[in-house]
């Protein structure tokens, strides 16, 4: 049986090309509710403005893509700043703070979320629990912010005998490509639907995986991949693109995080 793998993926280090991970999740206005996942707009500019006022900047992942396949080199500070789940408030919180501040996000997004709150149909009505629509993806992508990652079509879920997208413990090889591909694709070909793109970006759900489950990702056509791991990444010219990330919790600043980063190497 194939066991769950940590998240800890480390991208080969290359001197001048290393780069920073932010992931954020909910962004509410109720002080209240701010916690390991969920903090305030106040909190968001704050670190907005602090990566912007020490010139960082924020790089997407087919930016990503395309520096590698060109044998580029990154900024000096680079940022990947990242936002799992799709909540509705990257439309209505976060992205006026992008446009602010000239920085630019990728929103992972979970079909079988939008699929809902798109029959719902009531935009910027419910923002403290609500995911966004099909139509509000498209105009999160067409803002030039804002590009739309791959976080599984109905794979967010580790209540029932599969954690994520992880491999269950008696699915056979064949099943569990299956599975997994026909997911990430559906939501990849609906994605591509949607705003004329298809995704390069894939987050982990609770940052899980299997042996495998990366080479299966990526033969639906992702080549940057997200995890849970508290690490610096770098470019690495021969292989995936893994992208580590700091989770952003209430109370713990970009400005620390950055600080942490810079004290890794």
């Amino acid at each position: 049986m194939i066991g769950i793998l940590s998240a800890a993926i480390y991208a080969e280090n290359e001197s001048g090309n290393s780069f920073i991970g932010l992931m954020y999740h909910q962004v509410l206005k109720d002080e209240s509710r701010a916690g390991k996942y969920i903090i305030t707009p106040n909190e968001l500019e704050s670190d907005l403005a602090y990566l912007s006022e020490n010139g960082y900047v924020s790089v997407l992942p087919s930016q990503l893509v395309k520096i590698r396949e060109q044998g580029g080199i990154l900024p000096e500070k680079t940022v990947v700043i990242t936002f799992d789940d799709g909540y509705e408030t990257g439309l209505y919180y976060v992205l006026p703070l992008l446009k602010k501040y000239g920085m630019k996000a990728v929103i992972n997004v979970v079909g079988s979320y939008t699929d809902e709150y798109s029959r719902i149909n009531e935009e910027g009505k419910h923002l403290s629990y609500a995911y966004l629509t099909w139509n509000e993806i498209k105009t999160l992508s067409d803002s030039g912010y804002v590009e739309i990652g791959n976080h599984t079509y109905d794979m967010h879920s580790n209540n029932g005998d599969r954690n994520g997208c992880a491999r269950k413990e008696n699915e056979s090889d064949e099943q569990y490509r299956t599975v997994l591909y026909e997911d990430v694709d559906r939501l990849s070909d609906k994605l591509q639907q949607v705003t004329g793109k298809r995704p390069v970006a894939f987050a982990y759900p609770f940052g899980s995986l299997s042996e495998g489950s990366a080479e299966i990702i990526g033969s639906a056509g992702i080549s940057v991949f997200m995890t849970c791991c508290e690490q610096p990444c770098s470019m690495n010219r021969n292989g995936r693109i893994v992208i580590n990330r700091y989770n952003r919790e209430s109370g713990r600043t970009a400005q620390q995080i950055c600080e942490e980063f810079n004290n890794a190497f």
